[in-house]
């Protein structure tokens, strides 16, 4: 039996080694995340499953990212459309603890904002996952298999 690593976890690995050593003062965002109003945000470079992103994201001491405002919603789009290098990310939505109830993780209650692309959520094939991508108009929300490797946004608040 094999023991290697997949390409995805080795560059986790190496982004991991990379953030251990961050040291951040003042009201910034840690190393490699980017700032909008009071939260940080970092677009991987890595991919994973949606537990794996999740679990990636909390060893950055952040979250997956939860999108609450159109404002929001715009920042990410568009950053992701400008200097973002993947297909798709994942963000911190999920329906599964109730098939077609849609929440953040860690939340318990239903996402009072959605940018869902045009004909999503489909729930086809048990999709209880949230990506946006660009082919969905843009990097609008799209309803995906949670154990697709994919990139991820993670998000933190401010350090102060």
């Amino acid at each position: 039996m094999s023991t290697a690593m997949a390409p995805h976890q080795v560059l986790t690995l190496m982004v991991v080694g990379v953030c251990m050593f961050m040291q951040v003062q003042g009201d910034r965002c840690p190393l490699g995340f980017v700032r909008y109003k009071t939260s940080c945000y970092w677009f991987s470079t890595t991919k994973g499953s949606f537990s794996e992103a999740r679990s990636m994201c909390r060893y950055l001491r952040s979250d997956l990212a939860k999108v609450t405002s159109k404002d929001e919603d715009d920042f990410i789009r568009h950053f992701a459309l400008v200097r973002g290098k993947a297909e798709a990310y994942y963000l911190g939505g999920t329906d599964l603890r109730l098939e077609g109830r849609w929440m953040w993780e860690g939340e318990e209650t239903q996402m009072p904002y959605t940018n869902w692309g045009s004909g999503q959520p489909n729930g086809r094939n048990k999709q209880n996952c949230i990506d946006i991508r660009k082919s969905v108009q843009n990097y609008k929300w799209n309803d995906i298999e949670c154990h697709g490797i994919y990139n991820f946004i993670c998000e933190c608040s401010v350090l102060k």
